[in-house]
Parts: structure tokens; sequence; C-alpha cells
């Protein structure tokens, strides 16, 4: 299921709302590419420990940075070129989707958000892989 993970959702309702601030900014995001959705089918929260990260060498999360939110329905976008590689290997399994994550690597972070790709993206030996600036946006 593509979106926000229902822990982020709340995160984000509580400091609206004033309720309760559970993280502060500013924080570091980065770009996961993965073989499948990590979002369990009854929509509770997806979990890093569970999600299929592709791991073919040569393959590391990307950090993302982001254009100020802008427009009428606040739009923010990633501001520049997400670049993965060059793969050292061939990659087995085709990543079909992007998680937003709150860690450069390992399962001990948060999953912010995930896009579906629309065409999967797959490498050789010695390709790269790249994610165009302001194809990655979010709105509030």
């Amino acid at each position: 299921m593509a979106g926000t993970n229902p822990f982020w959702a709340a995160a984000a309702l509580d400091f609206l709302t004033g309720r309760a601030v559970a993280y502060t900014a500013p924080r570091s995001t980065y770009l996961a590419l993965l073989t499948a959705d990590p979002t369990p089918e009854d929509g509770s929260a997806a979990s890093m420990t569970t999600m299929s990260e592709i791991t073919t060498a040569g393959y590391a999360r990307q950090q993302v940075t982001w254009t100020a939110p802008a427009g009428v329905t606040k739009v923010t976008a990633n501001n520049a070129l997400l670049f993965y590689g060059p793969f050292t290997a061939d990659m087995t399994d085709a990543a079909s989707f992007a998680a937003l994550v709150t860690t450069a690597s390992g399962t001990a972070g948060q999953i912010i958000y995930v896009w579906p790709i629309d065409g999967p993206l797959q490498a050789a030996t010695n390709e790269s892989l790249q994610i165009a600036a302001g194809s990655l946006t979010l709105n509030a």
C-alpha cells in the first residue's frame, strides 16, 4: 500500500493539533529501493525489519533533500538527482517500490512514506539507477 506510514500520519496529526511532538526537525531522510510493498495488508505500520530492500553489491540508500513546501495544496519534492550504483553485480530482483526512511542503513529507523515505481528498475553489472530531481513529491 503506497502512501504515508500510519505511524507518521499519527505523528503529523499530533504535531498539527499540538497534542504531542514526537520528533524534532531537522533530521535527514533517505530513499530505500524495495522489491515489494512493505505495508502489511491490514494497513498497520510498516516495519523496516521486514521491508524487502535491494541488497545487490553497489547499492546504498541515498539521502534526500527537499524543496520548501509551496502552492495552495502544499507540495514538496526532492531537489536533487538520486544516484544508485554503479552496481558491481546484476540485480536479481527489480526495485518496484521506493521508501522514505529515517536511517542511512540498518533496520532501527522508521518508514515514513512509500511510492510505487511505475516501471520497475533493474540494473546490470556496472550500471547505475537514477531518480530525477522533482520526481518524488509529498503534499499536505
